[in-house]
């Protein structure tokens, strides 16, 4: 599958409409899974799936497999796009103060054995790096790359110093950096 999506994902950069379309019914679930989780508006996660993908057709050719995989390239230019439209303020809904949402100690890091076979090397590689991770510098990395979370957030949610925060993103994305090298 991801030796696919590489193949489709190149030949878009050269302008074949065809792969492009094929590229798109392959990966657009997943991609627009990950803008419904981070905007949490249907609607909106679809105009920004929608403009994702135009930054996907116009950049195409910049992809590099040997970089990255086509999914783990066409996440960040979406994930980009919805942190765009969230920073701009008044598209971010409220969170209610009642609301919970799940956190490392209550989700469990080990997937499921169907999880683990639809996951591709680079996930399973990520997964086994974000384990070694301290657990809070793992909950804020997960929370602001997963529910798009800014770090001003964080502080408030965890009731730690804004510093703090940042000090555990950076040297946790530090180390993830590394440990994925």
């Amino acid at each position: 599958m991801m030796e696919a999506l590489n193949e489709l994902l190149q030949r878009s950069g050269q302008g074949d409409a065809t792969a492009f379309r094929q590229l798109y019914d392959a990966a657009s679930p997943r991609l627009f899974a990950l803008c419904k989780r981070l905007l949490r508006d249907e609607a909106l996660a679809e105009d920004v799936l929608q403009e994702g993908f135009v930054k996907i057709w116009h950049h195409a050719a910049q992809f590099a497999a040997s970089k990255a995989s086509a999914m783990t390239w066409m996440t960040t230019v979406v994930r980009n796009q919805a942190l765009d439209k969230l920073r701009q303020g008044h598209s971010r809904p409220a969170i209610a103060g009642d609301v919970e949402y799940e956190t490392l100690e209550f989700a469990s890091l080990e997937p499921g054995p169907d999880a683990l076979q639809q996951m591709g090397e680079d996930a399973q590689q990520l997964m086994h790096c974000l384990e070694q991770l301290k657990p809070e510098q793992r909950e804020c990395i997960l929370q602001a790359f997963y529910h798009g979370q800014t770090h001003e957030e964080l502080a408030h949610s965890l009731a730690k110093p804004l510093g703090t925060v940042k000090a555990w993103i950076r040297r946790g994305l530090e180390q993830l950096r590394g440990c994925l090298q």
